[in-house]
């Protein structure tokens, strides 16, 4: 039993620490080849890398996690400076909203997921997983296409 706790630990690291690596490449790239672009290339690898997960074994499941972290985890960063640039008037609120249905969204889904796990398995689970990942698709395609930045407020005079 401790293996299996030492092996899980190994693989929970990986996939975080490739986040880590997406989250902080996302950014400069979608400020680069544009919000959408990376978006796009996340929710497409996302999916078919969390297949590739599912279906291999070995040494080739720890490959295959590595790239399912770094595309799983790299749409945050992206979709807050989309969130950021097209606050009007409100950034700090948008962004907290944003959060906030971030947070909730995904307390329910590892819920969902825990559910589907125990009624059909975890690998099965990543299957369906795998294929719902990839509804999200079409939603790029209706985000706005103005990817230059709303340039800020000024700020307000003193004593005001």
């Amino acid at each position: 039993m401790a293996r299996h706790a030492w092996l899980a630990g190994t693989a929970l690291t990986l996939f975080e620490f490739s986040g880590v690596v997406g989250v902080l490449g996302a950014g400069p790239f979608s400020d680069r080849f544009g919000r959408r672009k990376i978006l796009l290339v996340s929710l497409l690898g996302a999916p078919v890398m969390l297949f590739l997960f599912a279906w291999f074994g070995g040494w080739a499941r720890f490959i295959a996690l590595l790239f399912t972290g770094m595309t799983i985890l790299s749409t945050t960063p992206v979709m807050l400076a989309l969130v950021q640039e097209h606050a009007k008037g409100s950034p700090s609120a948008a962004n907290g909203l944003f959060m906030m249905i971030s947070f909730v969204t995904r307390s329910g889904i590892v819920v969902l997921v825990g559910f589907l796990g125990d009624l059909v398995g975890l690998k099965d689970t990543y299957f369906i997983s795998s294929f719902l990942g990839i509804l999200g698709i079409p939603f790029i395609f209706m985000l706005p296409r103005n990817q230059h930045p709303i340039p800020p407020h000024p700020a307000a005079p003193p004593g005001q």
